[in-house]
């Protein structure tokens, strides 16, 4: 669920929030952030504050919301995500929101000594884990054409090597994901997926939801696992 959004940048009540999300989950953290510059830096006050607390960060760096999740889910740890979309953005699951609010609100912190500061282990390899699984698992040809709206988000770099393994010829809208400006309305990708000679469209939500669009048919999926068992299934 979404925690926090700012139109503004502000480090000070990121890391703020990372002592929120440490104290509260006091283990380790799976840690992840979009394409933009200003994500980087927020992941980075996220963490500062995270490891303040104790707690341990997975740094996953660039990764989509959606691969996130499931990345997280198999090693069953919680997970931030910073995020731009009208702003800074931090999603997280596996961490009580309210919780974490409420501690924030009333600096109920803790604080953990220099010798027990929490540690940051990088592991930038976290997508390509969940895309070589998901290559390994599935084995169909769809054959098909399809419009994807990336809406500026990672979602990007799951093409094309799963476009090619599961046959579909993929034209992109809205695919600069260091871009700050917002992407090209739906109303875009709609009238553009009802022109043009498409079987469906997919739209990649930086909310971490990809939309499914076929005719009137609109499904949505919060993970690319379900998302692929739904698309071995047509």
């Amino acid at each position: 669920m979404r925690l926090y959004s700012s139109e503004k940048f502000n480090p000070e009540e990121l890391a703020l929030l990372g002592r929120g999300i440490g104290t509260v989950a006091q283990g380790t953290i799976v840690v992840g952030r979009d394409g933009r510059a200003i994500s980087r830096y927020g992941k980075r006050a996220l963490v500062v504050g995270i490891v303040s607390t104790g707690s341990t960060i997975m740094d996953v760096r660039l990764i989509p919301l959606i691969a996130l999740r499931d990345f997280a889910k198999k090693k069953n740890y919680p997970f931030a995500y910073v995020y731009y979309y009208n702003g800074v953005n931090v999603e997280i699951n596996g961490i009580d929101a309210e919780e974490v609010k409420t501690i924030v609100e009333k600096r109920t912190f803790v604080e953990a000594s220099p010798n027990d500061i929490g540690a940051t282990v990088y592991y930038p390899n976290a997508l390509d884990d969940i895309v070589h699984e998901i290559l390994r698992h599935y084995d169909f040809n769809l054959g098909t054409k399809v419009l994807v709206d990336c809406m500026n988000t990672p979602a990007v770099l799951l093409f094309p090597r799963m476009s090619e393994k599961f046959g579909m010829e993929v034209d992109m809208i809205n695919d600069m994901m260091t871009s700050y400006l917002p992407p090209k309305p739906k109303e875009i990708f709609l009238q553009k997926l009802q022109k043009g000679d498409y079987d469906f469209g997919l739209r990649f939500r930086p909310d971490g939801i990809v939309e499914f669009h076929r005719d009137e048919d609109v499904k949505e999926f919060d993970s690319l696992w379900n998302l692929m068992d739904f698309l071995s299934s047509l």
